[in-house]
């Protein structure tokens, strides 16, 4: 049940993340078109454009943690050897998972802040609070891949195989 839960915001993470790509690409060239040929601009295709780099930055994240192509400072892990290396590598999710857990609790204290007092982005009218709980929700699918990532890597080194549970 897990897996299929897993499995389905991953195939909507990566849905939505194909949209936002292609529709962005979209966006800027129909603004090269509108300025150079008509000498005018859609003024909101613009703030859009700078919204959907915040979903793309949080959610990409996400399935970069899955798919293990963050970057990573390898000068540690190519010191550390077997059984190790895997301790190295489940404490560094651990880590992951404390750093974005604090990051979520005080991004939420502020979210509850702001709605008293909302400001909004100056096209499109958005409260700015709806925009950082965007980051809080990315912060939380990177926080969720980083603690399955660390029950892989503990139940590969307890099993004993070298391979980890994508």
């Amino acid at each position: 049940m897990l897996k299929r839960i897993i499995k389905a915001i991953t195939l909507f993470e990566e849905y939505l993340l194909f949209l936002m790509v292609f529709q962005m690409g979209l966006s800027i060239f129909l603004q090269v078109v509108m300025r150079y040929a008509f000498h005018s601009a859609i003024t909101w295709l613009g703030e859009l454009v700078h919204i959907e780099v915040i979903f793309l930055t949080f959610f990409g994240a996400s399935l970069g943690i899955k798919y293990g192509s963050h970057i990573c400072v390898d000068a540690l892990k190519n010191i550390v050897k077997d059984p190790y290396h895997n301790l190295l590598e489940a404490f560094s999710n651990l880590v992951i998972a404390a750093y974005v857990t604090t990051v979520i609790y005080f991004g939420l204290n502020l979210i509850i802040a702001m709605t008293s007092h909302p400001h909004f982005t100056p096209v499109l009218r958005i409260p700015k609070h709806d925009l950082y709980l965007v980051v809080c929700i990315g912060l939380g699918l990177i926080g969720m891949r980083s603690i399955l990532q660390f029950y892989q890597v503990i139940a590969s080194m307890v099993s004993g195989s070298a391979k980890g549970v994508s």
